[in-house]
């Protein structure tokens, strides 16, 4: 077994698009990674590529770590992960936080732990959805993506978001020029002023994740997220990608809508955050 770890998303990918193609969905957070690198719109996420390989050569399992030691687990051989741990570990920004299907996070976390003698805490659940058949809910207002002009509108709800589910993360401007510019961002227009905010991200390997996804808390209970998202995922699927997205397994209104809506539940994953000795 041998592990390699590389800031180039281009040859990640190159090395690891095999892999990553036998279950696109599965790898959609890690995919999403490299086309944010490759297009500029990482947002100074500063992603790291790890890929595990077996004694013949061949990418049997990836992760990630970005935004100073966040790592995201991707499918892994289980006797691989003390190492995936131990090659995180030696990086200039050493992990925070893990996140993967249960049983390869947890153990992570607690080899880290036991390692480092930091200690471990399960955060939150997230479930993955995928699009089925589509259905369009009615809302007062309509969709639109977001210009230039609503930069400063978009930078609110963008920090509101990451604030409300405890992950403040900087927000880039450039980067958030380009997703504009691209028609990655839409907003919902109720009364002349936006309402709600929903992301996607581009297609790569055949899928566009949508996300974030936010309504101010005085806005809500109106229909604007669950339209936008749904306005939202027509066009991703209109273009001819497959759509998925997460949510907060604690939020069963989030997990209520997006079913509402067409999304059918795939599988679970889960964070724990990483806190070091002393």
């Amino acid at each position: 077994m041998r592990i390699d770890i590389t800031g180039d998303a281009a040859r990640f990918l190159a090395e690891a698009e095999a892999f990553l193609c036998q279950d696109p969905l599965r790898h959609t957070v890690i995919a999403t990674a490299i086309a944010n690198e490759l297009g500029g719109r990482a947002g100074g996420a500063m992603t790291r590529f790890l890929t595990v390989r077996d004694d013949a050569g061949q990418v049997v399992g990836v992760a990630t770590s970005a935004f100073g030691g966040r790592v995201y687990l991707g499918e892994l051989p289980p006797h691989s992960i003390s190492a995936v741990a131990d090659a995180f570990s030696a990086e200039q920004a050493p992990p925070t936080s893990v996140e993967g299907v249960r049983t390869d996070a947890a153990a992570f976390a607690r080899y880290w732990s036991r390692v480092t003698g930091g200690t471990d805490a399960e955060s939150f659940s997230a479930r993955l959805f995928r699009l089925g058949t589509l259905s369009v809910p009615a809302a007062v207002g309509k969709p639109r993506p977001a210009t230039v002009d609503d930069l400063d509108v978009c930078r609110a709800f963008v920090e509101a978001f990451c604030a409300e589910i405890g992950e403040p993360r900087p927000f880039d401007e450039d980067a958030a020029r380009r997703r504009i510019d691209a028609g990655f961002w839409w907003l919902w227009e109720h009364d002349g002023a936006p309402a709600a905010f929903v992301g996607r991200n581009v297609e790569i390997l055949g899928w566009a994740r949508i996300g974030p996804v936010y309504t101010p808390p005085q806005l809500r209970g109106n229909g604007f997220a669950s339209a936008l998202t749904a306005a939202v995922s027509g066009v991703v699927r209109a273009e001819g990608a497959d759509v998925c997205l997460f949510t907060d397994l604690a939020n069963p209104t989030s997990n209520k809508i997006y079913q509402a809506i067409g999304y059918e539940p795939v599988r679970d994953f889960v964070h724990y955050t990483l806190t070091a000795a002393g």
